[in-house]
């Protein structure tokens, strides 16, 4: 499946492209598929960028492998639940003031994740 995935995702017709953006639903409720993906789209040169609802300080706590190789993996992480309340005035990448942007994510988090 994640095979058929990056078929599509990396179609000609859609170039040129600087990378790929994964998105919600949650794409951590599915750690080994979002692993499989990212592995695969690194494979071919593509820049990752996530968006997750949780925080990096929330998925550094859960002391998982998987999350941890995700993380290597990702350029850009934006974190944190979208909250309505605090859209007004959000930036350009995020859609409500309490999300953030981070660059290299495991370079914040790999001291709260296991090796």
């Amino acid at each position: 499946m994640v095979s058929e995935a990056i078929e599509r995702l990396l179609d000609p017709q859609g170039e040129p492209r600087d990378g790929v953006t994964i998105l919600g639903g949650e794409p951590f409720l599915q750690p080994e598929g979002l692993l499989a993906l990212i592995q695969s789209l690194k494979r071919r040169d593509q820049h990752i960028t996530l968006y997750t609802g949780y925080t990096l300080e929330d998925l550094a706590n859960r002391n998982d492998r998987t999350i941890r190789r995700i993380l290597e993996l990702t350029d850009i992480l934006i974190d944190g639940p979208f909250v309505k309340e605090l859209s007004d005035n959000a930036s350009e990448w995020v859609g409500s003031t309490n999300q953030r942007v981070v660059h290299r994510p495991v370079l914040y988090s790999s001291a709260n994740i296991i090796a």
